[in-house]
């Protein structure tokens, strides 16, 4: 039995506490989903079994992808507690595929889960279906949760929760200077890619792209960066306890010099970050950190066509 599946395969949580008539539109199931996500993350987090298991019918099953069936509400709460006593904590995230009321009073969702542990390391993916049943006093509950057989996943698919965020217009500016990057799809969706610009008070300019991409070998994001002044880096990515995002870059600089440091992207709130490098090396010497507040920009104006 694979332990992890489980606290996987349940991050949806749907609409369990969600008291939906049978006239619920598509957009208020869709709505209920994403508040009772929220509330099963934080329950999660609390590795707060009772809970959990409530969230159940009392004769509910749960079908993990390797056969193993639990049957009933004791049996899945036996199976969450024997999940914590032997995993990391860790964090879920939710894509929900579709939500298809299929009877009276029945819900079934298609959808993949993330799993991140706490500690360094790869992320689990799981596909799953499960079954949603009203209750008589207007509350959903799961009676069947089933796994599916482990997903083909493409990087596109890795990338896009954990770093997709980044597509867009990106401006820093400080002391004078200007930094803008516009981070976009590549063209066949398997890597993001920066092209970025700096402009300094003294009139000098540089330029350059980033590539992210998956690394199958470790498990990992990769980065690729290179610069119009024959700078160049390259390292992996990997994701903090509060939800931000660290590169270790080593490369070279334009003078052949090595450097190192470790970049930190930590969102503050929708449309800014904040980006820290730390633990700066330049030929074998250590310098201070730094950190700069990065905006996104708002899209161009599109320009009214000229009058006929």
């Amino acid at each position: 039995m694979v332990r992890l599946c489980l606290p996987v395969v349940i991050g949806w949580l749907l609409t369990s506490a969600c008291a939906l008539g049978a006239e619920a539109s598509p957009d208020d199931l869709q709505a209920a989903i994403r508040k009772s996500a929220e509330q099963f993350e934080k329950s999660y987090a609390a590795r707060d079994i009772k809970t959990l298991a409530g969230l159940f019918t009392p004769e509910a099953e749960y079908v993990d992808a390797t056969g193993v069936v639990f049957h009933g509400r004791e049996a899945i709460s036996n199976e969450f507690a024997a999940v914590f006593s032997a995993t990391p904590p860790g964090t879920l995230s939710i894509d929900v595929f579709s939500i298809r009321p299929i009877a009276a009073g029945v819900v079934v969702e298609d959808g993949l889960t993330v799993f991140r542990p706490q500690a360094e390391g790869p992320a689990t993916l799981q596909r799953y279906t499960a079954t949603h049943v009203r209750q008589t006093d207007g509350t959903w509950l799961l009676a069947s949760v089933r796994e599916l057989a482990a997903p083909v996943v493409s990087p596109h698919d890795r990338l896009q929760p954990a770093l997709g965020w980044l597509t867009g217009h990106w401006r820093q500016e400080s002391h004078g200077s200007v930094v803008d990057t516009n981070w976009a799809w590549s063209n066949d969706g398997s890597f993001l890619i920066g092209e970025f610009s700096a402009r300094q008070p003294t009139g000098e300019a540089l330029a350059g792209t980033h590539r992210i991409g998956w690394d199958a070998e470790r498990g990992q994001f990769r980065s690729w960066v290179f610069s119009s002044d024959g700078g160049s880096a390259d390292g992996w990515w990997s994701a903090a306890d509060d939800g931000a995002w660290s590169l270790r870059l080593n490369g070279v600089d334009s003078d052949g010099s090595r450097q190192a440091a470790t970049v930190t992207y930590q969102r503050d709130g929708g449309d800014a970050l904040v980006i820290t490098q730390s633990e700066r090396v330049v030929d074998g010497e250590s310098l201070p950190g730094f950190s700069n507040r990065v905006v996104r920009q708002p899209p161009a104006p599109v320009r009214e066509a000229a009058a006929r």
